[in-house]
């Protein structure tokens, strides 16, 4: 009885250990991390279109930045730094260090064949 218990448990932990390591395994080339879902309960779609889009006029050299789709949906994307460190193909000199404090946001929706989509509000330069 007492074998039986503590093969069950040792079971239980390897699959535990198991599992945790695919997790880290999956997430280990992200360049973004997904810290709130908005109102949306399925976040695939999102996964989806991050996962081909290049946000490259987004990113930071050394600074994660933050992005928010009219969803709710908030992605932090990774910087450039840390995107090279995992392994991408960047030269972290193409990215700026901060974006000009005259930057406007623009509003991050999901569009046909999960593609993302940027509205951007025209400014009148004089």
């Amino acid at each position: 009885m007492i074998k039986q218990n503590l093969i069950k448990i040792a079971s239980i932990c390897a699959l535990l250990i198991f599992s945790v390591g695919l997790k880290a395994q999956e997430e280990q080339d992200k360049t973004y991390a997904i810290t709130d879902n908005g109102s949306v309960k399925n976040v695939q779609l999102y996964i989806d279109a991050l996962n081909s889009a290049n946000m490259k006029y987004h990113r930071l050299k050394n600074t994660r930045y933050t992005i928010v789709f009219d969803t709710g949906v908030t992605v932090q994307l990774f910087s450039a730094a840390e995107c090279k460190a995992i392994g991408r193909n960047i030269n972290i000199d193409d990215y700026p260090d901060a974006f000009d404090s005259s930057r406007q946001e623009p509003i991050f929706s999901l569009g046909p064949n999960n593609f993302i989509m940027e509205a951007h509000n025209p400014t009148n330069k004089k």
